[in-house]
């Protein structure tokens, strides 16, 4: 094949995968704009609805679909955290997120994003239903492999910390390693807020007071990246909360 014609082949596979994108290349940029007209961290209806459409759009074209996907459970996930506040839907949204992250995983299991969210998912819901029920679905298995495999700290902490335990049916998960695994999540990670949050909220249960109020000010120091405006400034509003809890424990001492 000659230089011409193989230039010429790949200046055509360009154009036509611009074309074929185009709705992801939207999509993304909605979500790049996802904290635009928010009320306060609460992210606008219309720009989330409007990326999920696109990003569910885009899941149609083949060459795009393993990223359309991706983003398409980020936006819900987004969502689910940002712009529903309404209690009586909170456990519609997730269910309906467990569903789609679960069916997006099994699609795309070595996908990290993906099973972040999708082990992300599962801990809540688990959390949120009786623990025969969690038992039954095996939320925590499904947590810990999914999680594992990806060397995903923060779930594998959370997961320890809030999923039921039950003694003589269950060995995992256990309180011990919910802290080992949010001080590696911590370590990996400290430019995440939730990081801090999630590690001095375990401390402030094991009434380690000094401790929680150390990690809190260590995240608070850190700022809100621009990038990740919404989630940082929950994050932020969540560690004073926490901070306040604190404080009025240690004034009743």
């Amino acid at each position: 094949m000659s230089r011409f014609v193989k230039t010429f082949a790949s200046v055509l596979l360009g154009a036509t995968l611009l074309f074929a994108n185009e709705d992801l290349r939207m999509a993304d940029s909605c979500y790049a704009a996802r904290a635009e007209q928010a009320n306060g961290d609460r992210a606008n209806v219309k720009n989330v609805k409007l990326m999920k459409e696109l990003y569910l759009k885009a899941m149609q074209d083949s060459s795009v679909a393993e990223r359309a996907t991706q983003g398409y459970v980020k936006s819900f996930y987004f969502g689910f955290r940002f712009a529903h506040y309404d209690k009586n839907k909170r456990k519609i949204n997730l269910d309906s997120l467990k569903q789609i992250s679960e069916d997006a995983y099994a699609k795309y299991p070595k996908n990290k994003e993906i099973s972040h969210i999708y082990a992300s998912a599962l801990s809540m819901w688990g959390a949120e239903k009786n623990p025969l029920t969690s038992v039954k679905e095996g939320v925590a298995s499904k947590v810990r492999d999914v999680a594992t495999a990806t060397g995903d700290y923060q779930i594998l902490g959370r997961a320890h910390q809030l999923l039921p335990y039950i003694p003589l049916v269950l060995s995992w998960p256990s309180k011990d390693s919910a802290d080992h695994y949010l001080s590696l999540a911590l370590k990996n990670d400290p430019k995440d807020l939730y990081n801090y949050f999630f590690l001095a909220e375990l401390r402030f249960d094991q009434k380690r007071y000094a401790d929680a109020l150390d990690i809190i000010n260590r995240g608070l120091s850190r700022g809100v990246r621009t990038n990740n405006f919404l989630e940082d400034k929950r994050g932020r509003w969540q560690l004073k909360e926490l901070q306040k809890r604190i404080n009025a424990k240690l004034d009743k001492k």
